[in-house]
């Protein structure tokens, strides 16, 4: 008996061909792209023109950028000409994702990049069970960037991972004036626990980078085997209709690649790209553009106005 995994690793490949060479001959609808890295061992074999690239030929509107260091997003930024909205990723050091939080230079230097005006956001963060430490209480750095983020009016990303959302509930709530952007949806999480947790914290949109059929969608897919949403993701979509967005999350790596080797992610954000199309494809006209580009325009407020404004310039220039 084939397991939703295997079903969706079988055809996710064959189906992908397919929507691709359907989109191919007509013309994309223009996303929004909630959620992207520009990192080192990305930047080792996409240059920034390969990466800009790939956005345009997906009709991209505007897209929300961190990098580790936070500099390469910054380039990318400058190359596209102002479309592309950088987030300060507060990992001072690249191999101190798992202990950052303990970091007590994180709280200032985010604060400088906040007050330069150069960033719209912070993030992504990750807090994960088995590293991160609980958040029944606050903690210093963690609960200091949230602070943050309201301080300066902006949203913030978090990498919240667990085996119950019960785990990111208390920070979400401690802070119900900060927007926040749950990447992956909880990544692991059925959805009905990433419901759960939204009921319990407006103040949460969720993007769906990464729960594609390359990563989180191998083993917790979230389409069946036509790429369409499977019936309980689609109540979820239904229900948060108003608070969902979607992300390439180019982060991968090939075969038996180690994570000290470069990362060819960038090359498959058509593919991503393409797989959350499908889905959006399947729902409800009414509800596509929010989930494509709407909910992202509106989360991401004034800085989403000005990238759009940037964006529409250079194309008619």
């Amino acid at each position: 008996m084939n397991t939703p995994a295997a079903i969706i690793n079988s055809i996710g490949l064959i189906f992908l061909l397919t929507v691709c060479t359907a989109l191919q001959a007509s013309e994309y609808k223009p996303i929004a792209d909630a959620h992207l890295h520009y990192n080192v061992d990305q930047a080792e074999i996409t240059d920034t023109e390969d990466a800009l690239k790939q956005l345009n030929d997906n009709n991209v509107l505007f897209a929300v950028i961190s990098s580790k260091p936070p500099e390469l997003a910054l380039e990318l930024v400058e190359a596209a000409g102002g479309w592309i909205i950088p987030f300060y990723m507060p990992y001072l050091e690249p191999d101190r994702k798992r202990d950052w939080y303990f970091d007590q230079r994180v709280l200032p230097s985010a604060r400088e990049a906040l007050a330069s005006g150069r960033f719209k956001g912070l993030g992504e963060i990750h807090l994960i069970v088995g590293y991160a430490p609980s958040l029944n209480e606050p903690q210093a750095v963690i609960d200091g960037l949230l602070e943050l983020a309201k301080e300066f009016n902006v949203p913030i990303n978090i990498h919240a991972e667990a085996s119950s959302h019960l785990y990111f509930q208390p920070l979400c709530q401690r802070h119900p004036d900060v927007k926040i952007q749950w990447a992956h949806a909880g990544s692991p999480l059925p959805p009905q626990k990433v419901a759960a947790l939204m009921r319990a914290c407006p103040n949460v949109w969720a993007d769906l980078s990464a729960r594609d059929h390359m990563r989180y969608g191998q083993m917790y897919p979230i389409i069946d085997e036509r790429g369409d949403l499977l019936p309980e993701w689609y109540k979820f979509v239904i229900e948060f209709q108003d608070r969902i967005m979607i992300g390439s999350d180019p982060s991968y790596l090939e075969g038996e690649s180690s994570w000290e080797m470069a990362n060819t992610g960038w090359n498959h954000v058509s593919e991503v790209l393409a797989f959350h199309r499908r889905w959006i494809d399947g729902l409800p006209a009414t509800i596509q553009s929010k989930i494509a580009l709407d909910n992202a325009r509106s989360f991401f407020g004034s800085a989403a106005e000005k990238a759009i404004q940037a964006r529409k310039s250079l194309i008619n220039d």
